[in-house]
């Protein structure tokens, strides 16, 4: 099932003022817009001044942007009697300039056509169109002057189609919580005492951990995995000691609190957390860094580590096992628990308490019943992506989201993890359209078209209206 959404991509024509007070002429309905490789120009010109035999109204429209960018567009003439057969016996000049002469009737506002087009080029994204008057009286100049009377923006009212993919059926909804505790032990033993130093909150951690997912109807514990790591002080042998001791310590412990089974549990220790000291040594300033690195990254055998580290820079070493090590002292405690599938409106309501519990079918399903493109919509599916980042479909709609909101950075971010279908072809077709890469869009459409994609069909029939 493929779900359709538009997205604002490319250029909206805004109005400016239509004339000023002291203008005899006014501008309506002009249009500043990109057809095919072509920027056209499209006004209405609304002439109330009365002109003398003898006079002349020029009337330039101009192109310019920020960056001092600028282009004429061929001029307009509106002429008095006298002044209009002056330019009929020099008109071949003028029509090879391609410019518009039209002669002054009577006192009547007179309307005038123009329609121009020029070569596209890249800076007229941010134009102004503006339209300078000026008059000639008997070969005298007057100051003239100018109005600004449409803009081409990147702002946009065409909507390029995206094609959403619905995720597939979680069968086992399999979660896990990670609890970390820090644990603290006298000198050289393994037995676990509650009121010893902060034991008390490190081992409620632990505790509420459990009590939550054991009061959650929606969820059954399906094991819980303690991993114990020991920082690297002292003799290996000691350490493993201590690692072991200590993780089974808290493996019992938790078992007399609850009435779980032994099967429940899986074990692990690190006797010498020497991973973990590389990734401090990596996040801090500390100096001789990359000496103290190739020592802890190297083959030597722990003790050798130790010693080395000890002899070379006993001062720094001893503030590092005071500064650093109680940190690598820890239990990790991983409760692997099932959710079991829910309704919609069970997913309603577990979505704002407890998203990690819903598949991405789940959410996809609850973003069915949301007005489209409405931020509780679009936060469906930024959830889905948050909770489940290496889930392919998870990323594909992501993608179509940011795309939606004019982000293509994060959206070819997510296109790297997703599938490789026509939904992930159209949306890189979208991506290239909206950086204005329009040839290698044209290419994606294509293709996705040929996948039997009809959003592909309706955006090449979009691009080819600017392209």
């Amino acid at each position: 099932m493929r779900h359709i959404f538009l997205c604002g991509c490319f250029f909206l024509f805004s109005f400016l003022a239509h004339g000023q007070k002291d203008s005899t002429v006014t501008v309506n309905e002009a249009q500043l817009y990109r057809m095919g490789k072509q920027l056209v120009v499209s006004m209405q010109i609304n002439v109330s001044r009365k002109l003398a035999s003898n006079e002349s109204l020029v009337l330039i429209p101009q192109l310019r942007d920020s960056l001092k960018n600028f282009m004429e567009f061929p001029r307009v003439y509106i002429n008095g009697r006298r002044q209009h057969f002056v330019y009929l016996r020099n008109s071949k000049q003028f029509v090879q300039a391609g410019h518009l002469e039209v002669r002054r009737q009577d006192d009547s506002v007179q309307t005038i056509a123009y329609l121009r087009s020029v070569p596209f080029e890249e800076w007229m994204n941010h134009s102004v169109l503006s339209l300078e008057e000026n008059s000639c009286h008997c070969g005298e100049p007057e100051d003239g002057f100018s109005q600004d009377v449409a803009r081409l923006n990147t702002l946009s009212e065409l909507h390029p189609q995206l094609a959403f993919m619905t995720p597939q059926v979680e069968d086992v909804k399999n979660r896990n919580e990670k609890i970390c505790a820090y644990l603290d032990f006298p000198l050289n033993k393994t037995d676990i005492l509650e009121d010893f130093r902060n034991n008390a909150a490190e081992l409620y951690k632990i505790k509420e951990g459990i009590d939550v997912l054991k009061r959650d109807s929606f969820v059954t514990i399906s094991g819980i995995h303690i991993h114990g790591f020991a920082s690297p002080e002292g003799p290996y042998m000691n350490n493993k000691r201590l690692a072991e001791g200590r993780t089974a310590a808290l493996k019992d412990y938790i078992s007399d609190q609850y009435d779980f089974p032994d099967s429940l549990f899986t074990t692990n220790y690190t006797p010498e957390d020497w991973e973990g000291v590389g990734r401090l040594l990596r996040d801090s300033v500390l100096k001789n860094s990359n000496e103290w690195l190739r020592i802890v990254e190297s083959d030597l055998a722990p003790d050798q580590k130790e010693q080395r580290l000890r002899k070379r820079y006993s001062r720094q070493f001893n503030v590092v096992v005071s500064k650093w090590f109680p940190a690598l002292r820890r239990s990790e405690c991983t409760i692997k628990y099932v959710v079991r599938p829910f309704t919609l409106e069970e997913a309603r309501i577990v979505f704002h308490s407890q998203p990690k519990n819903l598949s991405i079918e789940e959410m996809f399903r609850i973003a069915q019943t949301l007005p489209e493109g409405s931020q509780q919509y679009m936060n469906v599916f930024k959830t889905a992506v948050l909770y489940h980042p290496e889930n392919p479909v998870a990323n594909l709609n992501a993608a179509c989201i940011a795309l939606m909101q004019g982000d293509v950075v994060s959206a070819e971010k997510y296109l790297l993890r997703a599938p490789d279908s026509k939904e992930k072809t159209l949306a890189t077709g979208v991506a290239y359209m909206l950086k204005g890469q329009y040839g290698e869009a044209k290419s994606k459409f294509k293709e996705a078209e040929s996948f039997g994609l009809p959003q592909a069909s309706y955006n090449l029939k979009l691009l080819n209206t600017i392209y």
